[in-house]
């Protein structure tokens, strides 16, 4: 069976795909992959895409290269799922983990963005703040609701509700002057007001996962702030930490 994707160079793309295969076993299913010949064969794209969703796949730790021997498949990262060590949004994140993503949209305010958030991005605590509200849904069963802070200083433009896309760094794309380049989260086990409870739909004084995330532009500069509550009884996250080499 052969798998078609798009000949234009998204390499990102075709991984999409070649993890799919791997997921049903239509590849790899020795542990093995198949020659780099073979794979431009059977995904109908370049041995230059190829190389580059390979590396990929390799630097997400999902395969193994093994000079002169072959590309073989990390059977325990592959289960790894909900990695948060990786910079994708939580929409994806929940798609990843095999539950069907949806946006429960709670509203867009703005009011000034308070003294502890206006002490992490460096800004008066008088600074004005399009604060977006959205609840996350795995299953239709609420996953993640997520708090977003975004100074009007990097606004572009104020987005309306049906404009928003998925993930905050698709938003810093679309609708800021500044896009996101990484984030550093801090994850803070907590409980939390009966506002967010029911939200999430827990009993009160149910902990809660909480992170706290800063989003840094290419100077490494904060420039928006995230509050992110997490239902475990629906997801749960996994970290993948590798030796360090010398």
């Amino acid at each position: 069976m052969d798998f078609s994707v798009s000949k234009e160079p998204l390499y990102l793309k075709v991984k999409k795909v070649f993890l799919e295969a791997i997921n049903s076993g239509k590849i790899g299913k020795n542990g093995q992959l198949p020659s780099e010949k073979i794979l431009c064969q059977k995904f109908n794209v370049s041995r230059s895409t190829i190389r580059s969703a390979l590396q990929s796949l390799e630097n997400d730790k999902i395969i193994r290269k093994q000079q002169g021997v072959g590309t073989f498949l990390i059977q325990q990262n592959r289960k790894l799922k909900m990695r948060i060590d990786k910079v994708k949004g939580f929409y994806q994140l929940i798609s990843d983990t095999g539950h069907a993503p949806s946006i429960r949209e709670e509203g867009i305010l703005r009011e000034p963005i308070g003294k502890k958030i206006s002490e992490e991005l460096k800004v008066p605590s008088d600074t004005d703040a399009l604060i977006l509200k959205r609840t996350l849904m795995g299953d239709g069963k609420p996953a993640i609701h997520i708090r977003e802070y975004i100074p009007f200083t990097i606004l572009a433009r104020v987005p309306r509700v049906k404009e928003l896309p998925n993930s905050i760094f698709e938003i810093s794309e679309t609708f800021c002057l500044q896009k996101i380049e990484y984030s550093i989260s801090e994850i803070i086990p907590t409980t939390v007001d009966s506002s967010i409870m029911n939200i999430l739909g827990l009993p009160k004084r149910e902990p809660v996962l909480k992170l706290e995330e800063l989003h840094f532009n290419k100077n490494d500069v904060a420039i928006i702030f995230s509050e992110v509550y997490v239902n475990d009884q629906i997801i749960r996250f996994n970290v993948l930490r590798t030796r360090e080499r010398l």
